[in-house]
């Protein structure tokens, strides 16, 4: 790997070391030994989930990543040891759910270097790995392998799992560039007017939406809000969702509708738990349904660019957080 990609790295992780620790002191009552090993086992994939975001950055990791024929060796271990670091911080190391987690990415990446010569497209394997990757963290499973890490990190770690597994090793054509453009930002805006159009009059029709306009606006709160969502939120449920399973259903269906729909219809039955009234589950796996469509014309409209989408889903949970309740 050349010098870009090891400057992105180092920079992005002592940046997000530094954010990472003044949240974590302003806003948790965990003791500095704890806070601390949070932000040792995160800021490195932080970092590296940031510095990928680079095409010339990732096409340098990646070509390592297909070269070396340690890189997989290296890329679990790091991760396990990421993983591992609260517990040992702490005195809370597990080596049972050490060892589980060391398999599991371990098999993912394998399973995904070996497809590496075909085409893709969402294969069974594809599908299976997605399900193993996803489904656990989307109902908090991982969780309970290590008592230090919060959904942060596993939302973080599970998007540098995908983005290493896909984007590196399947060579997926999945659009993972985090360098914003103008198209970029004005296809997100549009998404956000059509989605808020669309969303917003049944919401408030069926009581599951309400505004909800603060008197005043604190901007570095908002802003660091802003910035988790779109790191802990809208990345990895685009990343999995569009760059993932929409784009692999693409080379599936020659209808493109099909795909749309598909990946839209499971982003909305993501949300099935998030609620508990029947009424408001079937209410809010509908708009997210809808919002997940507005996410895909995104994505496509783009180019298939990721960002594309990860800006319109970050703006609309913004704006929702901001001005509605429900």
């Amino acid at each position: 790997m050349k010098n870009k990609f090891f400057t992105l790295w180092i920079t992005w992780t002592i940046l997000g070391a530094s954010l990472l620790y003044g949240v974590a002191t302003s806003v948790s009552n965990n003791g500095i030994v704890s806070i601390l090993a949070t932000v040792l086992s995160l800021s490195p994939i932080l970092g590296l989930t940031l510095a990928l975001g680079s095409l010339e950055a990732s096409r340098h990791f990646n070509n390592w990543l297909r070269t070396n024929k340690n890189s997989l060796y290296y890329i679990v271990g790091g991760l396990s040891l990421l993983f591992a670091i609260p517990g040992f911080l702490t005195g809370n190391f597990n080596p049972y759910y050490t060892t589980i987690f060391t398999a599991i990415i371990f098999v993912v990446f394998g399973l995904l270097k070996q497809a590496k010569e075909e085409e893709f497209k969402l294969n069974w394997s594809d599908l299976a790995i997605w399900i193993i990757l996803w489904i656990p963290f989307d109902l908090r499973w991982y969780m309970e392998m290590q008592p230090n890490l919060d959904y942060t990190w596993w939302s973080i770690a599970i998007t540098v799992i995908g983005i290493i597994g896909w984007y590196g090793y399947r060579e997926a054509d999945i659009g993972f560039n985090l360098v914003p453009t103008f198209k970029d930002l004005l296809i997100a805006l549009s998404a956000l007017v059509m989605i808020m159009v669309v969303v917003i009059p049944p919401g408030l029709a069926t009581g599951f939406l309400s505004f909800s306009i603060p008197e005043s606006f604190d901007i570095p709160k908002l802003t660091a809000y802003f910035i988790g969502l779109f790191l802990t939120v809208a990345l990895p449920e685009e990343l999995f969702f569009r760059g993932i399973m929409l784009r692999g259903l693409d080379k599936v269906f020659s209808k493109k509708w099909i795909p749309m729909l598909i990946s839209s219809l499971a982003f909305g039955l993501m949300h099935w738990n998030n609620v508990n009234n029947l009424s408001m589950q079937i209410t809010y796996v509908s708009l997210a349904t809808i919002a997940g469509l507005g996410y895909g014309w995104a994505y496509k409209k783009s180019g298939d660019n990721l960002l594309a989408a990860i800006l319109a889903h970050t703006l609309v949970d913004w704006v929702w957080k901001l001005l509605l309740t429900s």
